[in-house]
């Protein structure tokens, strides 16, 4: 595996759980970069001297790392699969990689817009040429990129949980993680949650409003980059709790009453939501959100707008708590998932 992030996100616990899973069925994982949660896991990393992720903000000097990044791609030896994460990696390192072994991508989310996006598209396009499989999170992300891509090379594998640590406890153990979990001042309370990298495309100032709206408490899991500002809309509400980064967001959910979910326009299939339903929770998102489709099997409502979550509506969701976990186990547990990978990585060694 080749990638780099310094940020805990979705993209990066989806790394983590490759490759433990693919560990633990005893293949030789190895990856080159950095990855929260990695380290942690016991799993084997080398350091190669990659940059920074790229985004808006370091793109310019991206670009003009690449010559430079290709070579540092000659230190790491052969293998039988190269899997490459973020577009940094995809555009800028696969033809290199590929003249050696297969490399195999995996595509999150929806395609950006703009300036960006189009200059990201036409590296991507190129660089694709040569890469042997895409998987993708959803078919809406497939289908953003078959015209570049080619459906030959497409392949979707929705994405998964660890359904053994993400559960709906007995009503008794639920009653303590909110004892023990949950602020003093919420223990009585309608208890709302979001998980989630705060990020300012995702818009999570619509979960604080309609928190509001129905009369809940909000208790917000999670770093990022937006938290600031979301603090500031926040004020000194006591109805609103921010935990930062968390390892135990699954002892957090279960002890939520219902998950409010917000999306950014490039998401793909959002993990948080499959978390939340895993643990019970009915799921509040906003029609329009990529990965909404996901409510309809998880339990919960779609809504227009902050103002709709009613304090009627919200006391209606009690009602629908555990709806979404044997869908969540059906279609999204974690055994299946690496099955698919492993169908995908021993078709291209094929």
């Amino acid at each position: 595996m080749v990638s780099v992030s310094d940020t805990a996100g979705g993209a990066e616990a989806h790394t983590v759980a490759l490759g433990q899973g693919m560990r633990q069925r005893g293949h030789d994982v190895v990856l080159y970069g950095r990855c929260p949660g990695w380290d942690e896991q016991g799993l084997t990393r080398r350091e190669i001297g990659l940059g920074p992720k790229w985004s808006r903000r370091t793109m310019a000097a991206g670009l003009l790392r690449v010559p430079l990044e290709r070579r540092r791609t000659q230190v790491i030896p052969e293998s039988s699969i190269y899997y490459l994460q973020f577009k940094r990696e995809q555009i800028a390192l696969t033809a290199p990689l590929a003249r050696r072994a297969p490399v195999i991508w995996t595509e999150h989310g929806r395609w950006m817009g703009g300036p960006t996006g189009r200059l990201l598209l036409a590296g991507y396009a190129r660089a694709a040429e040569h890469v042997a499989r895409v998987v993708c999170v959803s078919a809406a992300v497939a289908a953003d990129l078959e015209p570049v891509v080619g459906r030959d090379k497409l392949v979707v594998v929705p994405n998964a949980i660890d359904t053994e640590r993400y559960v709906d406890p007995p009503a008794a153990a639920r009653a303590s993680l909110r004892e023990r979990l949950l602020p003093a001042r919420f223990q009585d309370r309608r208890v709302a949650v979001l998980a989630a990298r705060l990020h300012v495309g995702k818009r999570h100032e619509r979960a604080i409003a309609a928190a509001r709206a129905s009369g809940s408490a909000l208790l917000v899991v999670g770093d990022g980059p937006d938290r600031e500002r979301l603090e500031r809309l926040a004020g000194d509400s006591p109805d609103v709790h921010f935990t930062g980064y968390r390892q135990d967001v699954a002892d957090l959910l279960a002890a939520s009453d219902f998950y409010l979910y917000c999306g950014a326009e490039t998401d793909g299939t959002p993990t948080c939501v499959l978390e939340a339903a895993a643990c019970g929770l009915p799921v509040v998102a906003f029609r329009g959100d990529p990965g909404t489709e996901l409510v309809q099997g998880c339990g919960g409502l779609l809504i227009e707008d902050p103002a709709e979550l009613t304090v009627e509506k919200a006391a209606s969701l009690l009602e629908l708590r555990g709806g979404g976990v044997a869908y969540v186990e059906q279609w999204h547990g974690r055994r299946n998932w690496l099955d698919a990978y492993e169908r995908v990585f021993g078709e291209c060694l094929a």
